[in-house]
């Protein structure tokens, strides 16, 4: 694929490109231009790489309307996490919600819960989330979790007290 970003950028001088694995993105000043590259870059994947590009995952649009790219929603200016991962953020609390009413709760479920809220928060602090992080962390966590842990930073991370009677 080094061989397609070369072409993309020095070839058909596109200046802003990316590419993970095997997305990519094309953005340019000219509306019409990228449309047109559409069929030149099939032709050079299928002659060069063997490759072809998916018919329904192409997408031409404004800039204004924001691009997703890699589970985030990028837009001019802000980043915003994508909705897959909030999605799946909420589903964790909703099953961790349900252990700590239901399950007697160890150092070992503790530092569970910490590493699966830890990880979606260390994703989200990349992006403009300080009130979705806020709103989770106050509002959708489970009061009973605050005898076990404690929220870090600007709602960046959560942390295990170190002294807990129940466990």
């Amino acid at each position: 694929m080094n061989d397609l970003d070369h072409f993309i950028k020095e070839k058909l001088h596109i200046k802003y490109y990316g590419r993970y694995v095997d997305d990519f993105v094309l953005v340019h000043p000219d509306q019409k231009y990228p449309s047109g590259l559409i069929p030149i870059i099939e032709n050079y994947l299928k002659t060069n790489l063997q490759l072809q590009l998916h018919p329904k995952k192409r997408y031409l649009q404004h800039h204004s309307k924001g691009l997703a790219f890699l589970g985030v929603m990028i837009k001019p200016n802000r980043i915003y996490v994508g909705n897959r991962i909030k999605s799946n953020f909420f589903t964790v609390l909703k099953q961790q919600k349900e252990v700590v009413s239901t399950s007697p709760i160890n150092k070992s479920v503790v530092m569970q819960f910490v590493s699966r809220m830890n990880s979606y928060l260390g994703i989200m602090k990349h992006y403009h989330t300080f009130r979705l992080r806020q709103h989770i962390i106050q509002k959708k966590l489970n009061p009973g979790w605050w005898k076990f842990i404690f929220a870090k930073g600007k709602f960046m991370s959560v942390g295990r007290l170190k002294k807990q009677s129940n466990i």
